[in-house]
C-alpha cells in the first residue's frame, strides 16, 4: 500500500474541475489503496511522467484525462505520493520547468518553491526606491534572526527591510512558499518569535530536520494546513463530495495550537477576520476539551460543556458540524444552545413555567405608550437604545445607579433632569411587562445570570463562545456565571468586524479577564483573494474594538487569502423585475457550471426584497427555500437576509438590493437620526451587515441593484 496525500489548495479547486478529471483523482487514490510504490511506478495505465529540464528530480506528471495532468511528488526512497496540482498540460510543463520541493530547516515543513519566481523577486531589490530615513517601516521591530527562527529564506531579508506597507507585502506573498507566507504575516504583529513558532510548529519541537526525508516533511505539524494524507478511498469521496468541511482534515498550525493546547489558565480570546477558522478553532477545542477527559479516565463522566453563540440557526450548523468532526460520541457529550435559549432554560427551571418573552414591534408599542403617559420628549429608540446599552448593560437597579452611571458612547447628553425622565419612563415600561408577565430578551438573560449566581453549584465545567462580538452584557454575565474561574473555564471567539447587533461589550468589564490568554488568526481559509480584499473595501477603514478595552486595525494581517478566482461581478438593472430576473439568471449559470443548489446562498437586506427572485427560481424550475430561525440545508438555494447568512458559508453568493435607498437601511438610520455619535455606529454597523454578506462566498460573489449603487460599494473596484 502507498500513502496517498493531496495539497488543501487542489483540493478548493476540485470541485470546479471536470467530473472525469475528478473520477481519475479518485481512481488514483484506489490505486495507492491497493499496490506499493514499486507497483505503482510499473503500472503502464498510470503514466508517471518525468520532463527532460525540469526543475526537481523527485517531481512527476500523471495523465488524468485528456487535457489534465497531475503534479505529483515521488521521490526515490519514500512510500508516499503526494498530489499538488491539477493543471492543464501547456500549465503542467511551465510548473515542472520552474519548481522544486524543499523542507524548510527551521519548521520541518514541506515546501514548493517556485525558484523562478522568487529569484526574480529577490532580483528586485536591485531596482527598489531609496527608502527616507524617516520611513514607517513594516518589519522595522523585527530582527533579522527572528525571521529565520520561522524560517523566512535568508536571501528575502534585504528586501523585507524595504517593506513600508501591507500592500507591498501582499504582492510578494503569491511568490514565496505558503508557510513562509504564513510566517511573514504573523510577523507583521508583535507576538514574541517564541510563540509564533509555537503556532508554526505545535508545541514541541521538530527536533532533526532531514532535508531528503520528504515523508517527514509531509506529516510535519507545520505541513498539516497544507498536505493531508488520505486514510482511502471513502475518506477522499467525502473530501470531494465536501469541500467546504475540508477544515476537518486541514487545520492551521496556528489553528491546531490555538484549540489542542494543553491548558489555558483562565478564559481564552480568539479574533480574526472572516474566514480565518474561528468557529473552526471553537469546535475543535470542544473536542479537544472531551479527548482530553476521556484520555484521563477520571470515571467521573463526561466534562459538562456548553457551546453556545447568538441565533438559534447558528447553535443548529454547530451541532451538526461538532457531529461531523467527531461522531456521535462528541455530539452527545457537548450541549449546544443558543444564548437566548440557554437563558430561556435556566429561567423555566428556576420558576417551574416557561416565561413569556416580547420582541420587536411588541417592545416598541409598549415604550412608545410610556412616553406618551409620562409625556416625554424622547423617542421610541432613544429609550430602548438607553435601557439596553446603560442601564441593563451596567445591572443598573435603581433611580440613584442610574444618575451615577457612565454613558460614556452615547451621543445625546442627559443631564439630571432628563436622567429622571427617563428612569420614569422605564420604570413604566418594566411596571406594564411586570404586571403581563413578560420579559424581553435581554431581561431574561438578566434573570437568569442572578438565578444561576444564587446556585450552589455551577451548571458547567468549560463554556465555548462562537459569535462572541454579538453579545450583550447581560449575556455575558449569564455566561461568566454558567462556569466557575478556573483554567480552561471559557473559550470565546469573534470578530468586531463582523457585529450586526447593536451590542459593545468589553469582557473586562463583566468579570472575563482575558490578559495575557489571546489569539488573533491572520490567514483567510475560505474565500478567495479578490472577493476578500472587495469585501474589504467595503467593510471601510479606521479602528474596531478588540472586544475587550482595545482596538484592532483592520489590516493585512488577518485579512489575506492565498485562494484565487474572479472577481465579484457588479450588475445595475432598470427595474426591480429585472434585477430578480438578472438573480435567477446567475443561479442558472452557476448550476450550469456544476456548483449543487444547496452550495448556492442569496441575499438582500430586507426579506420582501427576495420575493422577485423567489419566484423567478420557482419559475425556472429550480428549488430553493427561504432560511429562518432554524436551519435547514440540502433543499435548494438558500434565501435569507444579510442576517440569516451570519455564520454560514457558500461556494456562490448573490446579493441583491443592494441600491442606494436599500443600503444602509434606511429603517436603520431613522432610528438614530440626530445623535451623530449613534449615526456613525450605525453606519459602520450597516457596512458590517453587507460585509458579513459578501464573505459567506468561497468562490464566486454577484452584487445586483437598481438606480444608484449603495455608497458602500459606488466607489469599490472589481
Amino acid at each position: 500500500m502507498t500513502r496517498f496525500a493531496i495539497s488543501s489548495q487542489l483540493l478548493s479547486r476540485l470541485s470546479r474541475l471536470d467530473a472525469a478529471v475528478r473520477a481519475r483523482v479518485e481512481d488514483l487514490a484506489l490505486k495507492c489503496e491497493q499496490l506499493s510504490m514499486r507497483e505503482l511506478r510499473e503500472s503502464a495505465g498510470l503514466h508517471l511522467e518525468r520532463y527532460q529540464a525540469q526543475r526537481d528530480p523527485r517531481a512527476r506528471t500523471i495523465r488524468l484525462g485528456t487535457n489534465h495532468r497531475g503534479i505529483v511528488l515521488v521521490s526515490d526512497t519514500a512510500e508516499t505520493i503526494l498530489l499538488i496540482d491539477v493543471l492543464t498540460h501547456d500549465e503542467a510543463d511551465r510548473w515542472m520547468l520552474s519548481n522544486e520541493f524543499h523542507v524548510n530547516a527551521a519548521t520541518g515543513a514541506l515546501e514548493v518553491v517556485d525558484v523562478a519566481a522568487q529569484s526574480h523577486l529577490i532580483a528586485s531589490v536591485d531596482r527598489a526606491r531609496e527608502v527616507p530615513d524617516d520611513a514607517q517601516l513594516l518589519y522595522a521591530h523585527r530582527s533579522d534572526r527572528e525571521f529565520l527562527q520561522l524560517g523566512v529564506d535568508e536571501s528575502l531579508l534585504s528586501l523585507l527591510r524595504l517593506m513600508r506597507s501591507d500592500s507591498e507585502l501582499e504582492a510578494m506573498l503569491e511568490r514565496v512558499p505558503q508557510g513562509q507566507a504564513d510566517a511573514l504575516i504573523m510577523l507583521t504583529g508583535t507576538e514574541s518569535t517564541d510563540t509564533l513558532f509555537a503556532a508554526l510548529v505545535g508545541q514541541e519541537s521538530p527536533g532533526h530536520i532531514d532535508p531528503d526525508d520528504l515523508d517527514a516533511a509531509v506529516d510535519a505539524p507545520a505541513s498539516q494546513s497544507q498536505f493531508h494524507v488520505v486514510a482511502d478511498e471513502n475518506e477522499l469521496q467525502e473530501m470531494l463530495a465536501r469541500p467546504l468541511a475540508a477544515w476537518r482534515v486541514y487545520l492551521h498550525p496556528t489553528q491546531r495550537e490555538a484549540a489542542y493546547k494543553d491548558s489555558y489558565n483562565g478564559p481564552v480570546r480568539i479574533t480574526g477576520g472572516a474566514g480565518t477558522g474561528k468557529t473552526v478553532v471553537a469546535l475543535h477545542r470542544t473536542k479537544a476539551l472531551v479527548d482530553r477527559s476521556a484520555a484521563a479516565g477520571s470515571g467521573g463522566g463526561s466534562p459538562r460543556i456548553l457551546f453556545t453563540t447568538f441565533t438559534r440557526n447558528l447553535a443548529q450548523s454547530i451541532e451538526r458540524d461538532l457531529r461531523a468532526l467527531g461522531g456521535s460520541d462528541l455530539g452527545d457529550a457537548v450541549e449546544v444552545l443558543n444564548v437566548d435559549r440557554a437563558a430561556h432554560q435556566i429561567v423555566s427551571d428556576a420558576e417551574g413555567s416557561a416565561p413569556r418573552v416580547v420582541v420587536g414591534d411588541s417592545v416598541e408599542r409598549i415604550v412608545r405608550d410610556a412616553i406618551d403617559d409620562v409625556g416625554a420628549d424622547l423617542t421610541v429608540a432613544f429609550v430602548i437604545q438607553e435601557w439596553e446599552q446603560v442601564v441593563l448593560a451596567q445591572d443598573i437597579g435603581s433611580r440613584d445607579e442610574y444618575f451615577a452611571a457612565s454613558r460614556a458612547g452615547r451621543g445625546t447628553r442627559l443631564d439630571r433632569r432628563d436622567r429622571a425622565t427617563v428612569w420614569k419612563v422605564l420604570e413604566a415600561v418594566t411596571g406594564v411587562l411586570a404586571r403581563k408577565g413578560q420579559r424581553t430578551m435581554l431581561q431574561m438573560a438578566q434573570a437568569a445570570a442572578g438565578y444561576v449566581s444564587g446556585a450552589a453549584v455551577t451548571p458547567y465545567d468549560h463554556v465555548v463562545v462562537d459569535e462572541a462580538q454579538d453579545l450583550h452584557e447581560a449575556q455575558w454575565r449569564l455566561i461568566r456565571a454558567l462556569v466557575d474561574e478556573g483554567p480552561d473555564d471559557l473559550f470565546l471567539v469573534g470578530d468586531s468586524h463582523q457585529r450586526i447587533y447593536d451590542r459593545r461589550s468589553s469582557l473586562s468589564k463583566v468579570g472575563i479577564n482575558i490578559r495575557g490568554r489571546s489569539r488573533r488568526l491572520r490567514i483567510n481559509y475560505r474565500t478567495t483573494h479578490e472577493i476578500l480584499r472587495w469585501s474589504r473595501a467595503v467593510l471601510g477603514g479606521g479602528d474596531f474594538d478588540d472586544l475587550d478595552t482595545g482596538t484592532e486595525r483592520q489590516d493585512h494581517a488577518g485579512y489575506h487569502s492565498f485562494l484565487h478566482g474572479p472577481s465579484p461581478t457588479v450588475e445595475r438593472f432598470d427595474t426591480r423585475a429585472d434585477l430578480a430576473a438578472g438573480a435567477a439568471e446567475r443561479v442558472r449559470q452557476w448550476i450550469a457550471d456544476g456548483v449543487e443548489p444547496s452550495e448556492i446562498g442569496l441575499a438582500a437586506r430586507a426579506k420582501a426584497q427576495l420575493n422577485g427572485v423567489e419566484a423567478e427560481l420557482q419559475r425556472m424550475g429550480i428549488r430553493c427555500f427561504r432560511l429562518g430561525s432554524d436551519l435547514r440545508i440540502g433543499e435548494g438555494v438558500a434565501l435569507g437576509t444579510m442576517h440569516r447568512l451570519k455564520g454560514l458559508e457558500y461556494r456562490c453568493v448573490g446579493i441583491v438590493g443592494v441600491g442606494a435607498d436599500e443600503v444602509p437601511s434606511p429603517r436603520a438610520l431613522e432610528s438614530v437620526q440626530g445623535d451623530p455619535v449613534e449615526e456613525a455606529l450605525e453606519m459602520r454597523r450597516e457596512r458590517c451587515v453587507l460585509y458579513v454578506a459578501c464573505t459567506r462566498a468561497r468562490d464566486d460573489l454577484w452584487v445586483g441593484h437598481t438606480g444608484d449603487p449603495s455608497p458602500f460599494i459606488a466607489d469599490v473596484r472589481t
